[in-house]
């Protein structure tokens, strides 16, 4: 029988030690690895499933000690909150042991692009399944939208969707922005930060800020969330006795498995998404170029330093792209001055673009559209068996169509 290693062993990756230069990749575990259906995720598949009636599901006992408030308080007030869509259960991967590369991309419309065109493309990014995670900016920015994928190969992702819009006349640009590292993602530092992982970030002055600047939320609302985002382990987080009475399954087998893919592997997170958009927060991006010549050991120690500043909520660190990285923080409660000039000090920063988002669409395939009865579903698609290599899309850059560009239509091509 083959002999198998657990991720991370150095048994895994002894065939590196072959080359010369090690082979370019984005981590350094073999891709697939990790199902993403494995069994050892199945706790928090329960508690995704049950915590909307179910908030005993979270280890309450836990959040009531770290807060100060009883038990029954804490489960009223986390179904409060999702109720009112102010939080949600979410989990990220890593993409590099499931086989994905994880592409996100900026586009930039024409100056002359009206409030339809920009309504009409935001709807389409909106209801698109394969689009994991995307923003929309206002209208005056200097980027206008920011989306991404999690694809098994860049073709899925040209041809699969950004073919399908971006040869519209009111586009100026798309730009991929693969991501080398995610450091940070709706506040937590996530696989690759150089440190702190798991660690759930708010600056001081965003705390005292955003009680002043909203009264949906008290101090104790975002205690709980705190708490839970900065369990000392994933097995502290839930309450497995809960979640065995409800499924049937071995509660100490569920919490073990789970310590391990998330605690040990680190391969997999949960966590629970701050949805600031229904506070009326915004968000405002600084999308960071560095000059060409600058080494890619430095473009990484300039992000973590940044890393070092807890006020940015998401840290995304780009390869092989014309952009380095993007960071945000929240507009209304947030000096953007001091963190604008603490971006560029770094000499190697050649460009700056900024713009500001008052609407996520979807949070790691969860939709946030709340308004439409959307909140939290979670459809997400990569065509793996299509083959894209020998085929075209039907381009039809002045459609009016309002089904826009359908390139299984051969029709449009005849």
């Amino acid at each position: 029988m083959e002999k198998t290693y657990r991720i991370g062993t150095p048994e895994m990756q002894e065939y590196l030690k072959k080359y010369y230069y090690i082979p370019h990749g984005l981590g350094f575990v073999e891709p697939g690895v990790t199902a993403a259906d494995a069994k050892e995720y199945v706790a928090f598949n329960i508690a995704k499933s049950m915590y909307q009636t179910h908030p005993e599901v979270f280890n309450l006992k836990y959040v009531s000690k770290q807060v100060g408030i009883p038990e029954k308080e804490v489960a009223e007030r986390i179904t409060k909150m999702y109720r009112n869509h102010y939080m949600m259960l979410v989990a990220n991967s890593s993409v590099n042991v499931y086989g994905w590369g994880l592409y996100y991309w900026v586009v930039k419309l024409k100056k002359d692009a009206t409030p339809a065109q920009r309504k009409e493309l935001s709807d389409w990014f909106q209801n698109n399944d394969q689009i994991c995670t995307g923003y929309a900016m206002e209208a005056g920015g200097e980027f206008d939208f920011f989306n991404g994928n999690h694809m098994r190969n860049m073709d899925n992702l040209v041809f699969g969707v950004l073919d399908k819009f971006r040869f519209r006349d009111y586009i100026e640009y798309v730009h991929i922005v693969p991501v080398r590292r995610l450091i940070r993602e709706s506040h937590v530092n996530q696989f690759d930060a150089l440190k702190d992982y798991r660690h759930y970030f708010w600056s001081d002055e965003q705390k005292k800020n955003v009680l002043k600047f909203q009264k949906k939320m008290d101090a104790t609302d975002f205690a709980i969330i705190d708490a839970l985002n900065n369990t000392p382990s994933i097995g502290d987080t839930f309450d497995y006795k809960v979640l065995g009475e409800l499924s049937g399954l071995d509660p100490a087998v569920m919490k073990k498995d789970l310590c391990m893919v998330v605690d040990k592997d680190k391969c997999r997170m949960p966590l629970i998404y701050f949805n600031y958009r229904a506070l009326g927060l915004k968000m405002h991006f600084f999308l960071v170029s560095f000059f060409q010549n600058t080494p890619t050991w430095r473009s990484e120690q300039i992000a973590d330093e940044l890393a070092e500043n807890p006020a940015f909520e998401n840290i995304f660190d780009f390869c092989d792209a014309h952009h380095n990285m993007i960071l945000s923080a929240y507009e209304d409660i947030t000096d953007l001055d001091a963190l604008r000039k603490d971006i560029l000090k770094y000499g190697e920063v050649a460009e700056v673009l900024e713009a500001t988002s008052a609407r996520q669409f979807r949070r790691w395939t969860n939709r946030l559209d709340y308004e439409d009865g959307w909140y939290e579903e979670a459809i997400f698609t990569d065509d793996l068996l299509q083959d894209h290599s020998t085929e075209s899309p039907v381009i039809c850059p002045n459609c009016k169509d309002p089904e826009w560009n359908d390139v299984t239509d051969k029709k449009e091509a005849k």
